[in-house]
């Protein structure tokens, strides 16, 4: 494993497998750079969301804040906190620590979650050399979802340090490589807002004739996670291209939209939408930030670009989005290596790998 500050590469989270700091990990949910971690039949409907004090144990939470015990093979209810254990036990080496994010497949049923872990108060985060359980907050936010055991919500990236390319390094790399395509393969200028960190991607209202999708909240409808074969109109009313370019966002529905570029990440990187950031408006443009090396790329650099997809909702108001209005900030980070594997790989289930514009999840029959 390289010493300098990087994100680990498939064959080092690999290395982690097999020298047990992952425990009750399989190795088929390695992904070229992040593990997918999966649900047990644990679970616990909780009085609200909560965080652990420093030193303070997840059992010592549940103690005091459990509404009552869920089975597994009961839905889980709209709006409803749920705490789930994970399979996966941690025995991470002093150096390397690790953060969470939602897989797209969980991110695109607007299903939020966020890792807890024993002492830390903060979501998402694993420090350095940390040692034992992990948990998942689970939320239904637009209609009841049912899971089963060993369901893959969310995928853990693994560090060394800090990964993320500096502004002199992202532009040398992104002149060598051209991270960002249009809708012809075309090398699309570097965009990069002063106050953002990363590179800047915008939306996309005009290039099909669905521009995206949309749902409200309601217990009226269930999604069996297991399933593929979900009829989309149950779910998500399709959004056609405005004629003017706009469209108002309404306050408490759900939105699947795409970006106007497309992303390459080549396999000595992996990349991240990064966090909201306020300014660029009132609402929220991803749950699922991880890209992993190859997406947009291929194995030997064959694809030029892939859309991201993005799942939106807005926070307190109505707000208009405007077609190519920039809606998210990519950031990459050097890895340990180049990855062995690329996404896309047939060794792997790369459900979004020939994405075109916006995309639902794997659970819904598409035309």
């Amino acid at each position: 494993m390289a010493s300098r500050s990087a994100a680990l590469a498939a064959q080092h989270i690999r290395s982690l497998l097999r020298h047990g700091a992952v425990r009750e990990a399989d190795e088929s949910s390695l992904q070229p750079s992040s593990l997918d971690l999966s649900v047990s039949g644990e679970l616990y409907r909780m009085r609200g969301s909560f965080l652990p004090q420093p030193g303070e144990k997840i059992r010592d939470i549940l103690k005091r804040g459990i509404l009552f015990p869920a089975p597994l093979n009961q839905p889980l209810e709209l709006n409803g906190i749920y705490w789930i254990r994970l399979n996966e036990l941690l025995d991470l080496p002093p150096g390397v620590f690790a953060t969470t994010n939602n897989k797209s497949s969980s991110g695109r049923i607007n299903l939020q979650t966020r890792l807890v872990a024993n002492g830390v108060s903060a979501f998402d985060y694993v420090p350095r050399g940390y040692r034992g359980e992990l948990w998942l907050e689970v939320v239904p936010k637009s209609f009841p979802v049912k899971l089963s055991y060993g369901e893959r919500l969310n995928q853990m990236r693994f560090y060394t340090g800090n990964a993320r390319l500096p502004d002199d390094e992202l532009r040398r790399e992104y002149a060598r490589y051209g991270f960002l395509r249009d809708a012809k393969g075309e090398h699309v200028p570097l965009r990069k807002l002063a106050h953002q960190p990363g590179i800047t991607m915008t939306i996309d209202l005009a290039s099909h004739d669905v521009v995206g999708y949309r749902c409200g909240p309601t217990m009226g409808r269930l999604l069996d996670f297991t399933r593929r074969d979900h009829d989309p109109s149950d779910f998500f009313e399709p959004i056609p291209r405005p004629a003017d370019g706009q469209f108002v966002m309404r306050r408490g529905e759900f939105y699947v939209f795409a970006t106007k570029e497309g992303i390459r990440v080549p396999l000595e990187f992996a990349a991240e939408m990064v966090p909201y950031d306020v300014t660029m408006g009132e609402f929220r443009s991803h749950y699922a930030g991880f890209f992993d090396p190859g997406f947009g790329y291929g194995a030997h650099g064959e694809t030029l670009g892939t859309p991201a997809v993005l799942e939106v909702f807005t926070h307190d108001r109505d707000f208009v989005l405007r077609d190519g209005q920039p809606v998210c900030q990519m950031t990459f980070e050097r890895l340990s290596g180049a990855s062995e594997i690329s996404y896309g790989d047939p060794s792997l289930v790369s459900n979004y790998y020939k994405q075109t514009g916006p995309r639902l999840s794997k659970h819904f029959k598409m035309k």
